[in-house]
């Protein structure tokens, strides 16, 4: 009885809980007072001690405030036997069923008899919460009316009737479960066969004896039980499962090899990497993930020696695990002649992003068969290491995707621009990092792009780039137009007509008397473009000097 009495007191403190949890209905709950004066009417109205009397309490279960909710639930407990009727009456409803059911279960034994009768109720919720509450109640009595319940047309009534059978125990409720197991409903069918255990040491061996049944979805349940069950004793069941017919079976036992962490369970597992079917391999995978390092050895012969198949579980373990170590073999394996195991390659360098990879994963931008999921990568982490996208060959296209590469990485690539910039001396190089800076919008990027502009050679290009740089380069190029170089204030002056802002006119305007005849020309152009002067000459300043065709600024 002292387990019965915990269950009840922790029932009931539940029941308390959800009381915070239940809705009003609008209406309903008489709430024309204060909830004080509310929790004096119910009392008033309990003192009457007779089934009326918790008719007139009942309503009170559903007031907006707790407090007088739990007071209702506490009056009707008091009530005893003269409130279950009531109880009963709204146990169905879904709003107040978890206050009534802990009224009931509190109510105790008076219960029992009308809750065994209203297993007869034409409403599956009412039959449901029913089954429930003497599932709570330890009704024994019950036993033969539950039993019955097994066979209820409504599968949510069987399932809370397989519950209370399994609360009971015996001999006579395991057949009865028993009898469930097949049940064209899923549901039933799982429900019965995950209560086994519940049963003791002959609900175990039941669930051990169903591992072969007919049935492969009877077996898939069972073997998903028995791995739940986490004993030793288990560990030769889960392998006998690694070889049954069902793809279902199979997965659940490595689902449940692989929960062990345990080192011995590999060479089990890694044999299904190459399982036909997906979801059994994916379980494997997921299985060798949780131990890279004690399944290195066998992961690196997979993706070295293995299939197909097994090249492409191993790349995909050791993208779960992000293990490390296994990047150089994962480069070597982006030049297998299989796409999938390239395309598998690749995903995992991409989740492990070590900046050393950088370097392969651009060469792998010139396999058409691997160039996208290249792309990705590098725009995930090529940020680590820049210069490898920014080195530009003798192949237009593989400096065109370097070039695209870098185009969609936006403010991320600023350090490693800014760092090439200052250590890099190859052109190609400094074309391509300036060509990626327009799309930077950070003053950080402007500043080294205006020191370029009296440069003869790439002055012309880091003008272009500040212009689509936009509103971030204003006040940089502002400064521009008073250097001393004049290359660079008519740079500067180009710039600023291009990024088409009214307020920088007057600046430019004083330009027209500058010392030099092209600052003053570009400047005349930039002001009528900013004026709307349709009719005034296109400078086309770019195009007048050299622009490598390789780094395309539209």
């Amino acid at each position: 009885m002292g387990n019965k009495t915990l269950a009840l007191a922790l029932l009931a403190s539940i029941s308390v809980i959800a009381l915070s949890f239940t809705a009003s209905r609008a209406g309903e709950g008489p709430e024309t007072l204060n909830p004080e004066a509310r929790m004096v009417e119910i009392d008033k109205l309990a003192a009457g001690k007779d089934e009326a009397a918790s008719r007139a309490v009942v309503p009170y279960l559903r007031d907006s405030d707790p407090d007088v909710r739990a007071h209702a639930m506490s009056g009707l407990v008091g009530l005893g036997k003269n409130a279950v009727a009531p109880l009963l009456s709204i146990v169905g409803d879904e709003d107040v069923r978890w206050l009534v059911s802990g009224s009931l279960i509190n109510i105790g034994q008076p219960a029992v008899a009308p809750t065994i009768l209203a297993l007869d109720n034409e409403l599956p919720a009412v039959r449901r919460n029913a089954l429930f509450i003497l599932r709570q109640l330890e009704a024994r009595e019950a036993i033969p009316a539950i039993r019955k319940a097994l066979s209820d047309p409504d599968r949510t009534v069987q399932v809370q009737a397989i519950q209370a059978m399994a609360q009971f125990g015996g001999e006579e409720g395991l057949l009865a479960v028993s009898a469930k197991f097949d049940s064209e409903n899923p549901t039933v069918r799982d429900t019965a066969i995950s209560v086994l255990p519940r049963f003791g040491p002959d609900g175990i061996a039941t669930l051990v004896s169903l591992l072969t049944y007919g049935n492969p979805d009877v077996r898939a349940s069972a073997m998903r039980e028995v791995g739940m069950l986490g004993t030793s004793d288990t560990r030769s069941l889960l392998r006998k499962g690694l070889m049954d017919r069902s793809p279902a079976v199979r997965f659940y036992a490595i689902e449940a090899l692989g929960e062990t962490n345990d080192p011995d369970v590999l060479p089990d597992v890694g044999g299904l990497c190459d399982d036909p079917d997906p979801g059994v391999r994916e379980a494997a995978n997921e299985a060798l993930s949780r131990m890279p390092s004690a399944a290195q050895p066998l992961l690196f012969r997979l993706l070295r020696d293995g299939n197909v198949l097994q090249k492409i579980s191993a790349a995909t373990a050791i993208r779960k695990a992000k293990y490390r170590p296994a990047v150089q073999l994962l480069e070597a394996s982006l030049r297998d002649p299989e796409k999938e195991v390239k395309v598998s390659a690749a995903a995992a360098l991409m989740a492990i992003a070590e900046p050393s990879s950088v370097e392969a994963l651009v060469n792998g931008l010139g396999d058409p068969e691997l160039r996208w999921i290249c792309v990705m990568a590098l725009r995930k982490f090529g940020d680590t290491n820049i210069r490898p996208l920014l080195r530009r060959g003798s192949d237009p296209l593989m400096n065109h995707w370097k070039q695209y590469v870098l185009d969609g990485m936006g403010n991320r690539i600023l350090d490693g621009c800014l760092e090439t910039l200052q250590a890099e001396e190859s052109t190609d190089m400094r074309i391509a990092t300036v060509c990626s800076m327009r799309q930077i919008k950070d003053t950080r990027a402007v500043y080294p792009l205006i020191t370029m502009l009296g440069d003869e050679k790439l002055g012309y290009l880091a003008s272009a780039v500040l212009a689509q740089m936009g509103e971030v380069a204003v006040e940089p190029l502002l400064i521009a137009l008073k250097d001393e170089n004049p290359g660079k204030r008519a740079r500067a002056a180009a710039s600023l007509g291009e990024i088409g802002l009214t307020r920088v006119v007057k600046p430019l305007r004083d330009m027209l008397g500058d010392s030099d005849p092209e600052v003053r020309k570009v400047a005349q152009r930039a002001v009528q473009k900013l004026s709307g002067d349709e009719a005034a000459p296109s400078p086309n300043w770019v195009q007048k000097e050299w622009r490598p065709s390789a780094f395309p600024l539209n």
